[in-house]
């Protein structure tokens, strides 16, 4: 992709194509995701194992911070990594 001036500089079609089709990769990971982690703690809650409210309030510490950072990065790299090969 070749480089830009600024927020200012016009895309190419072949640019926002790009944009649209990692928007819409995130979307559908977002959505099942979202399905999916909200069925775990219905499910959890139900069987008593997990309290309400028990995950809102988590915060991960020390070696599952870092797998969490660590994660986060893959995907942003994966996501650029998209966008360079259609380009």
């Amino acid at each position: 992709m070749a480089p830009t001036a600024g927020p200012d500089q016009p895309l190419s079609a072949a640019n926002v194509s790009q944009l649209v089709a990692v928007a819409l990769r995130l979307a559908m990971e977002v959505s099942t995701l979202r399905e999916r982690l909200r069925t775990q703690q219905l499910l959890l809650e139900q069987a008593g194992v997990l309290a309400p409210g028990a995950v809102d309030g988590f915060v991960p510490q020390g070696e599952e911070l870092q797998a969490r950072l660590a994660a986060d990065r893959e995907l942003i790299e994966a996501l650029a990594s998209d966008i360079r090969t259609q380009g």
